[in-house]
């Protein structure tokens, strides 16, 4: 007989799985769908809600679920037929919305006296079921008796890379920055700190905590994790981390907890890398989901029309390997990648070279180019179809770069928030502002005027009133969007300065402060690079400031190498690239020694960095992009992942 307590999902040391995505599908496919299959021998159903549909989605397939026996997967809030021969597999978030529906699943009534399913019931939650849901489930004794597994399996999270992680909590934002005081506890503040529990249980780390000391925000969710965090270790005997004395393969992780409302910068600029430029630039589904146009096929013979197309849907995540390899790539490359590997195919396969009207192999190849190769070989059509998918994306994407005219204005924006300019220059303030009111007065959409203004406001820390009046006036924002400028000030940012300013030169006397030429990009027209970065590089080489993120319990000697030394003067400056030479050169590659081909080994602990309030693509990327030069493994994570209407929209809705 199954005995029903409270118990979390705590698996013996196995063989070590790199990336946190990997380490889900592992523990979805053992501790949920592996237990049942030795228990039942026959199809089951699987019964899931809105969060752990998304959770299931984002890590395994039909294919998975298949193998494991799984017939079906039915939604619990939605109305279901009976299967009296399957027994169920219940996969739930402990909200009381979820338990009311499966208590009622299987108590009898006048409209149905036999349960749904057959009698033996495997029932799993992301995380710890509060003491009061969890005394319902008890109290239903037809459940109660069926039940042969109950567990919680720390799943509170969607892994969507096979290196970061968000919350799925969309509404959060407003909840985190709409408080009458910041530094009262609220649900919302519980409700991150129990799944960044479940994230931490599921890498099997006992994180050292740090958070920016300055964040009233942090400085809560710090606290509170470090709290709920004891009382998992205490309930959970069997629970074992990475740096216990069993298993010393790596020391024990840490922790940083950041806020948004520390860098609103970065989510506010235009990006030139293929993700960052997927999300803000076209309509992508919260699954990976987008629509993008395709000629048709045969268009051109039979109508004469060359330009007519399809929609056509493609899901963009970590099944798709063509993605992970290009997302984090300048968009001006992906069409030279993609074509080489077009012409590598067809090269192979024929043995004839390809025919362009150049003879350079790197340049880029046409639609129709790629069309005709499928024509040619269809033996090669899937191959080829997902290098014509990516190609037609990011031609897409440029299509409306272009169109909207957005080069010059992001330009524009690396100028604001670097304070160089394209020649190298240090511009004064004074002639930011005429270009910035030009730029503005030009612009007819309200989403991009704001958020020139805003990188303007937030890069100066606030600007002159004489300045904001006339950048106000040229802007002619709608009420949304000048309530999400005004919103700003809720992040704890100035719109206006104090007193004059601080001299003539952008950036004010942080100019002297030095900016290192550290940008990976390698692209002059993308010379800012986030905040996190620097931060994600400070805490690798072990010189992250002790005193402007402090530990909530000590740091053992080898935490800290010498942050102690350089205290809270560490400057946390947005690292700057390269700067073009010429107008005509915005998306020319400055020159830097070649990558090594070699994959990058991870040593030493890991260090996971959440962000509360949301994490742009930028950041991701820059986390990955330290990572392949080898070094710590780094786990990224926020309550959800945004672009730049995102953010924006998040503003306007504080």
């Amino acid at each position: 007989m199954f005995l029903l307590s409270k118990m979390a999902s705590s698996r013996k040391s196995e063989k070590t799985i790199e990336g946190l995505l990997p380490i889900v599908q592992h523990r979805i496919k053992t501790d949920i769908l592996q237990n049942p299959c030795e228990k039942w021998n026959d199809w089951m159903i699987l019964i899931v809600d809105e969060g752990t549909m998304r959770i299931m989605s984002s890590a395994v397939g039909m294919y998975d679920l298949m193998e494991h026996k799984i017939t079906l997967v039915e939604d619990i809030a939605k109305r279901r037929a009976p299967f009296r021969r399957n027994a169920p597999i219940y996969f739930l978030t402990p909200t009381e919305e979820s338990i009311d529906i499966l208590v009622e699943d299987w108590t009898p009534s006048k409209s149905r006296k036999e349960p749904l399913y057959a009698d033996s019931v495997f029932l799993y939650f992301t995380q710890k079921v509060p003491d009061k849901l969890f005394a319902k489930i008890k109290q239903c004794k037809p459940l109660a008796r069926r039940l042969k597994a109950f567990a919680e399996v720390n799943l509170g999270f969607l892994a969507k890379e096979t290196r970061s992680f968000h919350l799925d909590m969309s509404a959060s934002f407003s909840n985190l920055y709409n408080q009458p005081s910041m530094s009262i506890v609220t649900d919302t503040h519980h409700a991150i700190v129990s799944k960044l529990v479940t994230v931490c249980a599921t890498l099997n780390e006992y994180p050292h905590i740090r958070y920016r000391t300055s964040s009233d925000l942090c400085t809560i969710l710090a606290n509170l994790f470090h709290k709920q965090f004891t009382e998992f270790i205490a309930s959970n005997k069997s629970w074992w981390y990475h740096g216990d004395s069993s298993h010393l393969d790596k020391p024990r992780s840490t922790l940083l907890i950041l806020s948004r409302s520390d860098d609103c910068l970065s989510p506010l600029m235009h990006e030139f890398t293929y993700q960052a430029m997927v999300y803000d630039l076209l309509n992508v589904g919260d699954d990976g989901k987008i629509t993008y146009k395709a000629e048709t096929s045969g268009t051109a013979k039979d109508t004469g029309d060359a330009k007519a197309t399809m929609d056509k849907d493609a899901l963009l995540n970590e099944s798709d390997n063509l993605w992970v390899e290009l997302k984090g790539q300048h968009i001006a490359d992906i069409s030279k990648i993609i074509s080489t590997r077009i012409r590598d195919v067809v090269n192979s396969s024929t043995g004839v070279v390809m025919k362009t009207k150049s003879r350079d192999e790197t340049k880029a190849l046409s639609i129709t180019q790629v069309a005709n190769a499928m024509k040619a070989l269809p033996e090669y059509r899937e191959v080829l179809a997902r290098l014509s998918q990516h190609l037609r994306i990011s031609h897409q994407c440029f299509e409306i770069f272009s169109k909207q005219t957005l080069m010059d204005l992001s330009d524009l924006e690396q100028t604001l928030a670097t304070g160089i300019m394209d020649d190298g220059r240090k511009p004064k303030v004074s002639e930011l502002v005429a270009s910035v009111e030009q730029e503005l007065k030009h612009r007819k959409d309200y989403s991009a005027k704001f958020r020139l203004l805003a990188v303007f406001i937030v890069s100066q820390n606030g600007l002159k009133d004489e300045d904001y009046k006339r950048l106000i006036s040229a802007a002619a924002l709608d009420t949304a969007h000048l309530k999400a400028l005004s919103n700003l000030e809720k992040l704890g940012l100035k719109i206006l300065k104090d007193g004059a300013g601080r001299g003539n030169n952008i950036m004010g006397e942080k100019l002297a402060a030095g900016r290192a030429n550290d940008s990976d990009e390698g692209y002059i027209s993308s010379r800012y690079v986030s905040e996190l970065k620097g931060i994600l590089k400070q805490m690798q080489d072990g010189s992250l400031s002790i005193d402007e993120y402090p530990s909530i319990l000590p740091l053992p000697d080898e935490g800290v190498p010498y942050s102690a030394k350089i205290g809270s003067n560490v400057e946390r400056s947005r690292l700057t690239g390269s700067v073009r030479q010429t107008k005509n050169s915005q998306l020319r590659r400055a020159q830097k020694p070649a990558k090594d081909s070699k994959v990058a080994k991870f040593f030493g602990a890991r260090k996971i960095v959440f962000m509360a309030g949301g994490l742009c693509y930028s950041e991701l990327r820059s986390a990955q992009e330290l990572m392949d030069k080898g070094g710590n493994e780094i786990i990224l994570g926020s309550t959800r992942f945004i672009s730049p209407k995102d953010f924006v929209d998040d503003l306007i809705n504080l």
